[in-house]
């Protein structure tokens, strides 16, 4: 990517472009200190309701969005948990023919997962536009660095852990967002689950996309070899919950068949339900005993990391290392 490039926005889930335009207005003015132009597809700033457009719509924003060439990267509002809805009528034989960026995370693992299945493309698990490129009064910094990173470097990243977090949410209805910035608490740092070393494309995404619209479906991906990573939802499901989807897992050789596994940082817990989370996955991936690095800035929490899917990353939970072993992206400069 360069500058001058354009930026087209979808809403393949929830209309939250349409329900917070104050949100997206911090976010185009942000895209635009990078360079980028930002452009909202017909329905991104629909808000129907659960969703934010008929599903039909919203898989046409998302052709139109890739078959334009003068569209660079396509960059979703937000998650949701309906994304599924699209899947009958993409054109993946498009979207294959239209290789570009292609950014959200949540509910979005649906798509990406998807558009690697059917149409052979790499995408980018990472920073949505309203969530976390809306911020008040600017995006994070650790965010900022490692998208621009993904986006504009032509080098391998090494990716570090943030110093800094915060899971606090500030009413957007009322713009109660616009009245401080959020309170930030120091980081605890990666925690090594289980050390060892391990290399291979990344593959991931919200645990609750993966166990329930995923598993079983015609999108579902081979995990071998991968670095698997995973990450809870704001809907915080308790360990118990989270214990049930990773057994799944579990029994589908999914953490077998991985080289390893990159857990995210819970949004919503206290201290005591994420000891026990790292309890529970250390538990549940004892018998495949991958290496597993924890509370890595990939999930609901902020500050949050750009992951390129596909791309060969390299783990060493011991030295609590991570760092791809190519660029995320090819630079035209």
């Amino acid at each position: 990517m360069v500058r001058g490039d354009t930026v087209a926005v979808v809403s393949p889930a929830f209309g939250a472009v349409g329900r917070w335009p104050h949100r997206v207005q911090r976010a185009t003015a942000y895209l635009e200190t990078l360079g980028l132009r930002v452009r909202l597809m017909p329905n991104a700033d629909r808000s129907d309701g659960w969703a934010s457009a008929p599903a039909k719509a919203r898989a046409e924003d998302l052709h139109q969005a890739f078959a334009d060439d003068g569209v660079q990267v396509v960059l979703a509002g937000i998650g949701g948990n309906h994304s599924n809805q699209l899947l009958p009528f993409l054109d993946y034989d498009l979207i294959r023919a239209h290789p570009k960026v292609f950014q959200g995370f949540s509910d979005i693992t649906v798509l990406h997962w998807a558009i690697a299945k059917h149409a052979g493309l790499a995408t980018f698990y990472g920073p949505a536009l309203v969530p976390e490129l809306g911020e008040f009064p600017t995006v994070l910094t650790y965010t900022d660095r490692f998208l621009r990173a993904a986006w504009f470097d032509d080098v391998p990243i090494n990716y570090e852990p943030s110093g800094v977090w915060t899971d606090e949410f500030l009413d957007f209805d009322t713009k109660a967002d616009l009245t401080r910035p959020r309170d930030l608490r120091e980081s605890e740092g990666w925690i090594a689950v289980r050390e060892g070393a391990a290399s291979g494309p990344l593959l991931g995404g919200c645990l609750e996309s993966i166990s329930w619209h995923l598993k079983g479906s015609s999108s579902w991906l081979d995990p071998s070899g991968s670095i698997f990573f995973l990450e809870t939802s704001e809907e915080a499901p308790s360990p118990a919950e989270v214990d049930s989807y990773l057994t799944d897992l579990e029994q589908l050789g999914v953490f077998d068949s991985a080289s390893g596994l990159l857990f995210a940082r819970p949004y919503g817990y206290d201290a005591e339900s994420t000891d026990a989370l790292w309890r529970l996955v250390a538990e549940r991936t004892e018998e495949s005993g991958i290496p597993v690095l924890a509370n890595v800035e990939a999930g609901h929490t902020d500050p949050m990391m750009t992951l390129p899917l596909g791309v060969t990353a390299e783990l060493d939970t011991a030295n609590k290392a991570l760092r791809l072993l190519e660029p995320a992206t090819t630079s035209r400069a």
